[in-house]
């Protein structure tokens, strides 16, 4: 599949499950004063997260396209030292505002990358944070994962942050391994570019303040 194949691919599976399709915000954040670029899917949707703001519906989905640059997330020092850290990429993300959670989310990721685009489900892993035991039930409830492929991990891996203050929560990572003998169990989380990071399910459920 071409990327613009992928793209579409996507944004017509979420649009089935009912997701409103929301256009890319600017590259340059218009009433973000704290970004200096656009560099995650969630960022024109912070006022709702945060609780300040709403929007006509309850689901999205979206292609961003992000610059990583500068800040928490800053990919320059990587690039050109692995194979998947660009500074300018399109993220592809779908959105629920009080709505649908991580059933959902974990059944229709599985869904589209196993029975739409076919990816061999014995290459694929998911991670967990290590005390979302949630999480970890419901991949193997609503799946045909390998349990044996499902893995947790800290803080650092798996529990996703906007930035020192704001939303956060656990996240479900899946990972491919692209290794010729399907051998990459240990190098999940691992930075190696034989089992990459596809696809990152967040479930923002807190709001971080400056007492942590």
């Amino acid at each position: 599949m071409t990327s613009k194949e992928i793209r579409q691919s996507f944004l017509d599976f979420f649009a089935s499950k009912g997701h409103e399709i929301v256009r890319s915000a600017p590259s340059i954040p218009a009433e973000d004063p704290t970004l200096l670029f656009t560099n995650a899917g969630m960022n024109q949707f912070k006022d709702v997260f945060l609780g300040i703001g709403s929007r006509p519906y309850k689901r999205a989905a979206d292609t961003q396209k992000c610059i990583r640059a500068s800040g928490k997330h800053n990919d320059l020092e990587d690039v050109g030292r692995d194979t998947y850290h660009h500074t300018f990429f399109e993220m592809l993300g779908n959105w629920s505002f009080g709505d649908y959670y991580k059933e959902e989310a974990i059944g229709w990721a599985w869904e589209l990358l196993t029975e739409v685009w076919k990816l061999p489900k014995d290459r694929l892993y998911a991670t967990v944070y290590k005390d979302d035991h949630e999480a970890a039930e419901i991949w193997k409830r609503v799946t045909d994962i390998d349990p044996t492929h499902i893995q947790p991990f800290g803080e650092k891996d798996n529990f996703w942050e906007m930035g020192e203050t704001g939303p956060c929560g656990p996240c479900s990572e899946i990972h491919i391994d692209l290794t010729p003998d399907k051998s990459g169990a240990s190098l999940v989380n691992a930075g190696s570019p034989k089992v990459i990071e596809i696809w990152n399910l967040v479930f923002i459920q807190y709001n971080r303040n400056l007492k942590g």
